[in-house]
């Protein structure tokens, strides 16, 4: 098993030293918790997240099930893998909605190594 090393690599350097390898067939999604102060779920009607650096919308879409499920647990996607290039490191903020209203937002960095993503900072429990 290898793994990159990324003190003073340039990102193409970084790629190059992903090749060969070995990851892990898991799929890495980080999710928000959103609760209200009693510790509930919270059902937002919408969230998007935002890449802080070029204002760019990285809002994982849902199916209308998934959504369901995100509003009945209160779990709602950050980012997963696929979502960054290898090497990479972002800086992004989620904001959560109820009737058009902000009610919720923190800010993240996010990064990615040879196989997956990771969380570097932030809360991932987020309550009002």
């Amino acid at each position: 098993m290898t793994s990159c090393n990324n003190d003073d690599d340039t990102n193409d350097d970084m790629n190059a030293q992903c090749e060969g390898t070995v990851c892990t067939a898991i799929f890495i999604r980080i999710n928000v918790s959103v609760t209200d102060m009693n510790q509930n779920p919270v059902a937002l009607d919408s969230f998007t997240v935002t890449d802080l650096g070029s204002g760019n919308d990285m809002t994982i879409a849902l199916s209308a099930q998934e959504l369901a499920e995100a509003q009945q647990t209160g779990l709602y996607p950050l980012t997963q893998d696929g979502v960054l290039d290898l090497n990479e490191a972002r800086r992004i903020q989620f904001r959560g909605f109820v009737n058009d209203e902000e009610v919720v937002s923190g800010d993240y960095t996010v990064s990615t190594d040879c196989c997956h993503v990771g969380l570097d900072s932030g809360d991932l429990e987020l309550s009002f």
